[in-house]
């Protein structure tokens, strides 16, 4: 089962106001932010089937074209009910300006990553700016039924530089500029096939533009996006409470806001 060549549904990424913007190449990162190594799923040793199996899933994901930047693959035929032991699943989940050789670049970028920070690992999760990368012996898609949403792995990273002027005022802005945000993703319905579910947008807070992005892994239906990224976003306003932006990101949403443009336009 794979879904890394065929484009699921038409992304959803709407630039809530379309001012020509230039980015700084020294915005356009893609660095390491994050990474847990699960525990529970057991360990495997270098030769081993399971190593062989990965292997082969991770080659496979690579000859994908990664245009609309996710992928969900297995060494298992589906359908996924009975698992057998050694079963792979592999799902990456790329930025939405970060599709096709970029995801390709974060892929290998990630997998070096996550074998380095979770040795033998089978299952783990990786952070970067461009992409999400997931290891599992167990069924992603099957797990989120009913299009469970994975809260697991939160974590918060502030823009240490404070915010002049009144906070008050930044703090309507900011909300009002969220939910204009959550409204693009909350614009898809359920009855469309699981896709791209991405979201971009900047507004004038004062004389600066403040740009945000949010974005879901492609398992997720609209529904269950919008209740992550609200949990996310508006459940931890502590985060950057008083900051110029802030990163949130778990298993199945990501967000960030900064007063200076971090996306390819």
């Amino acid at each position: 089962m794979s879904f890394g060549s065929v484009p699921i549904v038409a992304a959803v990424a709407i630039q809530l106001l379309l001012i020509p913007s230039v980015v700084s190449s020294l915005n356009i990162t893609n660095l390491y932010l994050h990474h847990a190594c699960n525990n529970t799923q057991g360990k495997y040793k270098p030769g081993s089937l399971f190593e062989k199996n990965l292997n082969t899933v991770i080659k496979n994901i690579s000859t994908f074209d990664l245009r609309n930047g996710y992928a969900l693959d297995s060494n298992m035929k589906s359908p996924y009910f009975d698992i057998p032991p050694n079963t792979v699943f592999v799902t990456l989940q790329c930025r939405g300006d970060s599709y096709g050789p970029k995801c390709h670049s974060c892929l290998a970028e990630a997998l070096s990553g996550l074998r380095k920070k979770c040795p033998g690992h089978k299952g783990a999760t990786i952070w970067y700016d461009q992409c999400l990368l997931d290891i599992s012996t167990l069924n992603s898609i099957r797990m989120a039924l009913p299009n469970r949403v994975h809260y697991d792995n939160y974590l918060c990273i502030s823009n240490p530089k404070s915010v002049s002027g009144d906070k008050k005022i930044f703090e309507k802005k900011k909300m009002d500029f969220t939910d204009k945000l959550l409204s693009v993703i909350n614009k898809t319905t359920d009855s469309d096939l699981r896709g791209p579910l991405y979201a971009t947008g900047e507004m004038m807070i004062g004389k600066k533009k403040f740009y945000g992005m949010l974005q879901c892994t492609n398992e997720l239906f609209a529904s269950s996006c919008y209740v992550c990224l609200e949990w996310l976003v508006l459940g931890h306003p502590f985060c950057f409470d008083e900051g110029q932006g802030a990163r949130l990101m778990c298993r199945s949403c990501v967000a960030r806001f900064e007063f200076y443009p971090f996306l390819r336009t």
